[in-house]
């Protein structure tokens, strides 16, 4: 977890249990102002230290139009044409898929994964484009590692 949100819950953890909403509503404009977003993750936690259900502060978050749970978008286009099928797309996009949904649940950064459109670059398959930026030759781990770092 970021020490700046741990800190925050450290001292809303301090006013008592269970946190009224002013201290939720402020705990939440804290975090997001140190995030850009309220990431589920710490949503989850954020309720468990603040002694309220998780679903309750879900409801803070999808209430108040200044909130949000992500911060980023990305588009992932990964390539499963014939020759980079071959090359072990499928697995590719698996990994980025695994990657993608860590990487919204603990960072909010929302990663739209689209399948099957051949790049035209066969030859240095398999594959990926991410927010346009093409990346030949992949694999599961080296594609994963790229959703990782975004």
């Amino acid at each position: 977890m970021n020490p700046y949100v741990d800190e925050i819950l450290r001292f809303y953890e301090r006013q008592g249990k269970p946190a009224g909403q002013e201290e939720i509503l402020s705990a939440l404009r804290e975090i997001q102002e140190v995030l850009g977003c309220i990431p589920k993750a710490v949503q989850e936690e954020a309720a468990l230290r603040l002694g309220v259900k998780p679903s309750f502060l879900a409801a803070f978050v999808k209430k108040y139009p200044g909130f949000k749970e992500v911060s980023e978008k990305y588009e992932v286009k990964v390539c499963t044409g014939p020759s980079c099928g071959a090359g072990k797309a499928l697995e590719i996009l698996r990994a980025v898929e695994a990657a993608g949904e860590e990487k919204e649940r603990d960072q909010g950064i929302s990663i739209k994964i689209v399948k099957g459109r051949c790049t035209r670059r066969c030859g240095k398959g398999p594959n990926l484009i991410i927010n346009g930026v093409l990346h030949h030759h992949m694999t599961p781990d080296q594609a994963a590692g790229l959703i990782r770092r975004l």
